[in-house]
């Protein structure tokens, strides 16, 4: 067999076209549908969708986006020492290792504050003014929960101050000075001179 008569289809005899109310005559409605050419508001969609897919692409290939950061979550239970009962209004900073401030909080009545970090260590200064204050280091891992509990104890009592008087120096009385016993006698009353 030669490569003309493998390649030659076979013919197929066309027969009389067939009438208008066939299925074969029409064309169904999803073909009607998939064969329209799209339209100007399809192609700009189209060619929208496109482009947002392959900048997204070159974004999240190239490392452009930053991730969120995972945070940790420290959470400080403060208590009177002496009652182990909660310490409303504490000071509760929370610093850098090169103590740079992150955050201030103030302990509500619980004596419990919470606060979401970044992962990484932190130093924990508590204070209240009745109160000596402390400093403890905490360390926060990211999507774990660190509690710190801290017991402060009372400021000791302001020694007590008495101021004694100093005394003024007593001034040396000198003696009165008599006058000498003299011979002349003084006239008395009724006595003539």
């Amino acid at each position: 067999m030669s490569q003309d008569e493998v390649s030659q289809e076979p013919e197929v005899p066309e027969g009389p076209p067939a009438p208008p109310d066939s299925p074969a005559a029409s064309p169904s409605k999803l073909d009607t549908i998939l064969h329209q050419p799209l339209t100007k508001i399809q192609a700009m969609v189209g060619v929208a969708a496109g482009l947002i897919t392959i900048t997204g692409s070159i974004v999240s290939l190239a490392g452009l986006h930053e991730r969120p950061p995972v945070l940790g979550e420290m959470i400080a239970v403060i208590q009177d020492m002496r009652e182990r009962a909660p310490l409303p209004e504490a000071t509760v900073e929370i610093l850098t290792p090169q103590d740079a401030l992150v955050t201030t909080l103030t302990a509500p009545s619980d004596g419990r504050v919470a606060r979401r970090l970044k992962e990484g260590k932190y130093r924990v200064r508590v204070s209240h003014p009745e109160f000596m204050p402390q400093v403890r280091q905490i360390e926060v891992s990211s999507g774990e929960r660190s509690e710190l509990r801290v017991s402060l104890a009372p400021r000791p009592a302001p020694p007590v101050m008495t101021t004694a008087k100093a005394h003024e120096p007593v001034k040396a009385v000198e003696p009165v000075k008599k006058p000498a016993p003299s011979s002349a006698v003084q006239p008395q009353r009724g006595d003539s001179p």
